[in-house]
């Protein structure tokens, strides 16, 4: 296993025949660019080349390159398999022709590594053999591709608060990318999400803007790695901006915020992926404040490049640039779009036809000036250059298979689900249980399911997965019974499973029953696939209601009403309200989804081999009513309803453990004067009897401001391991900056004033001078 940071990401080997393939083309691109050094010839661009070796060859290669070519590598195809089903049934065939004469630039959805071989040389036969750029949505791992690693979603890995974890996880998939001929991640989603009816609410790192940064910033270095200049892989930060918070939680659906909050909370993940080293950005589908993402000069250029110094290239969303004439109407056709989304900053296209060809038309008419043109593909093939396509393009297919699901990724990948269970209830301390009991009955149409995969993933080897009743099987003693009565998929459910569950419960210790929701998107075949009508979350599966769907309700309430102690352990990617089961079920697992080895995990937590330490990184509503619910509101947020509580029934930061930790000694500092950052500590015991893991959250407030504030916010964040009786000081610096506002100017700005920090109940507060 290479050590972190090294430059692994440049794989040696080559594919099936690949050998020779690397001999006669391997070698195209580098030796193109190593000749054009110093070299003379025409460019159409009114940007000077940079004076850095990199900026001139890049400068040399794109002297050399047609118009048509420079438009080619601005344009993104989507994998032949897909081609076929997606365009016309011919256009696979016309693939060949366009790589062929070098007029593609990337292609996404390649999942195999002899395909991407295949790829890559045919672009090599091209006139000045530019390597492609091959992205992947690997939002939790390589989950696209069969037999690969897949973590926990992003909002179970938020709920480790472990960036450090995030991070190994992070290099782990782009180990597992490259190995595939993959280079490009789309990933991290960096939206605050703030309406969890938004069907990829699993896809996020939660309701805080600090949470989410930190994470990002975790996940560009473990994707990218430490050097920008020879990257392992390609993060890519999305979607810029907003879809967090669409209207009425529907996907797409248009954001309205003010420029104050923009600032505050959605922003701010952005520029400290970009800060991170970020070399590419996905715009988002939606409208801010009535100006479409992809039209946004705003957004692109005046903040992304101008304010915040991004040097990788945007690429737009599927079909977004399109969506500009068809759905928001701000382009009065698709020619018009393009011109719009190209000026505005956008540099790559996804996906297949209808972008060059009016493109080019858009240069010769002078509409979009050359130069942007050479500045986009300049940027792409910046990006090559750094993923060292150019010096090696091929992969060795036969080693990929070793590679995916290596021992020591599922590891991590235990490491990541055990940590990022949340336990939300455990009256009377039904948890954790004993491995001796009887009689086990398990249920629920997530029991014996790979929903716990999450979306984006293809069907896995079966091997590869532990649904959570193999996991409780592996987990009891011989002795124990387990009794598995399968209610049947999501609304699918019969009267006679329900009352089989009920009776079997009877006669059990106790009853645990796995419940939540499928993100499903592909077919048996690993093919995507429309929604079918079990699909109840993830891209495209926005919802109305957030109660549990289907028959689940009737279930667990036919057990509950047995008697038998009752366990629901929640498979899910978003919250669910759940008021009547906090109320009588007595231990509530929230589990999101949790990954290819989650079953084990959530055995691991019931039975006591593991304490639950994950915390919730998004606040649980009591009904849909209450939305939006998040803890960091403004004071005036804090009115109440008259037929229900204003409080969530679980807030962010929720999570119990199965020993007690105590908090003491909370220092702050009287005073700090301006520019000086405050340095806070407290005191964190195991008060219980077994080693476990304790999450210290650290809130700050500013107690007057000339604007509104929000009632609390995160100040940071630590993860802890101590055992029985354990003690540790636990520091937190809080910088200057991140004290500051937007005041009533918009000018940021930190005011003088007393501030109050809580950490773990404990509060004090400092006079900043």
């Amino acid at each position: 296993m290479t050590k972190r940071g090294g430059s692994w990401a440049r794989p040696r080997g080559t594919g099936k025949g690949g050998e020779m393939r690397r001999r006669k083309f391997g070698g195209i691109g580098l030796a193109l660019l190593a000749s054009l050094l110093g070299c003379g010839g025409r460019s159409e661009t009114a940007t000077p080349p940079s004076g850095s070796l990199e900026d001139r060859q890049v400068r040399a290669l794109l002297d050399r390159m047609t118009l048509e070519e420079k438009v080619g590598q601005m344009n993104q195809y989507i994998a032949p398999i897909y081609a076929r089903s997606i365009d016309s049934p011919d256009f696979a065939k016309k693939l060949d022709d366009l790589l062929a004469r070098g007029l593609v630039g990337s292609f996404l959805f390649v999942t195999d590594a002899e395909e991407a071989n295949a790829l890559q040389e045919k672009a090599s036969r091209s006139r000045l053999g530019i390597p492609l750029i091959v992205g992947i949505d690997a939002v939790h791992g390589l989950a696209p591709v069969r037999g690969a690693t897949i973590f926990p979603t992003p909002i179970g890995m938020a709920a480790t608060f472990d960036d450090d974890l995030v991070e190994r996880s992070a290099e782990i998939t782009a180990r597992e990318m490259r190995a595939t001929g993959m280079h490009w991640a789309f990933y991290p989603v960096l939206d605050v999400a703030r309406d969890p009816r938004w069907g990829r609410t699993a896809e996020t790192f939660g309701e805080d803007p600090l949470v989410v940064a930190s994470m990002g910033r975790a996940t560009v270095r473990g994707l990218q790695g430490p050097d920008r200049s020879h990257l392992r892989t390609l993060a890519c930060l999305k979607h810029f901006l907003g879809p967090g918070v669409p209207l009425g939680g529907r996907n797409m659906g248009p954001v309205d915020v003010s420029e104050r909050t923009l600032r505050s909370m959605f922003l701010p993940p952005f520029q400290a992926g970009v800060e991170a080293g970020a070399l590419s950005v996905m715009a988002a589908y939606n409208e801010v404040n009535g100006v479409p993402s992809h039209a946004s000069g705003e957004l692109l250029t005046r903040i992304l490049r101008r304010e915040w110094g991004f040097r990788g290239f945007v690429v737009s969303d599927w079909g977004a640039i399109e969506m500009l004439h068809t759905t928001h109407h701000v382009a009065a056709s698709k020619k018009d779009a393009i011109r719009q989304a190209v000026l505005a900053g956008v540099d790559m296209h996804m996906q297949g036809e209808g972008f060059s060809e009016p493109l080019l038309e858009l240069v010769r008419e002078r509409a979009v000036p050359a130069w942007r043109i050479d500045e986009a593909a300049g940027r792409i093939l910046r990006v090559k250059r750094a993923l060292g396509l150019f010096e090696q393009r091929y992969v060795d297919a036969s080693r990929a298979s070793s590679v995916l699901a290596a021992p020591e990724h599922l590891t991590v990948a235990l490491e990541a689900a055990r940590k990022s269970i949340v336990l939300l209830r455990n009256e009377g301390g039904v948890l954790p249980l004993r491995k001796d009991l009887k009689k086990v009955l398990v249920t629920g149409p997530n029991a014996e399911s790979t929903a716990l995969l999450g979306d984006w993933t293809v069907p896995q080897p079966a091997e590869n997965v532990i649904t959570v009743l193999e996991g409780i099987r592996a987990a009891v003693s011989p002795a124990t019974e387990v009794r598995f009565v399968d209610p049947g998929r999501v609304f699918e459910e019969t009267n006679e499973a329900l009352a089989l569950a009920a009776e079997q419960a009877r006669g059990a210790d106790v009853a645990i029953v796995v419940l939540g929701e499928n993100e499903t998107r592909y077919d048996e075949a690993g093919v995507l696939d429309r929604p079918r009508r079990e699909r109840t979350g993830g891209e495209g599966a926005d919802r109305a209601d957030l109660t549990l769907v289907g028959r689940q309700m009737e279930l667990v309430r036919a057990i509950v009403e047995t008697g038998t102690p009752t366990v629901v352990v929640l498979v899910n990617g978003r919250p669910l309200a759940i008021p009547w089961i906090a109320e009588n079920v007595p231990a509530v697992l929230e589990a999101f989804e949790p990954g290819l080895v989650g079953g084990r995990a959530v055995a691991e937590v019931l039975f006591g081999d593991v304490s639950p330490s994950g915390r919730l990184p998004m606040s649980i509503p009591r009904s849909v009513g209450q939305l939006p619910v998040h803890f960091n509101h403004p004071p005036s947020a804090e009115g109440t309803y008259v037929d229900e509580s204003s409080e969530p029934l679980y807030a962010f930061g929720h999570g119990l453990s199965y020993t007690r930790f105590a908090y003491s000694n909370l220092r702050v500092p009287e005073r700090i004067r301006r520019g000086e950052a405050a340095w806070v500590s407290v005191v964190v015991q195991n008060a219980g009897a077994r080693e476990a893991d304790e999450v210290v959250l650290m809130f700050v407030r500013d107690v007057v401001s000339s604007v509104t504030r929000p009632v609390r916010q995160l100040g940071g964040f630590q993860r802890v391991r101590l055992s029985p009786g354990e003690s540790r000081v636990v520091h937190f610096r809080i910088p200057f900056e991140s004290l500051a506002l937007h005041d009533r100017r918009m000018a940021r700005v930190v005011e003088p004033g007393r501030f109050e920090v809580s950490i773990g109940g404990l509060s004090g507060s400092w006079i900043l001078e």
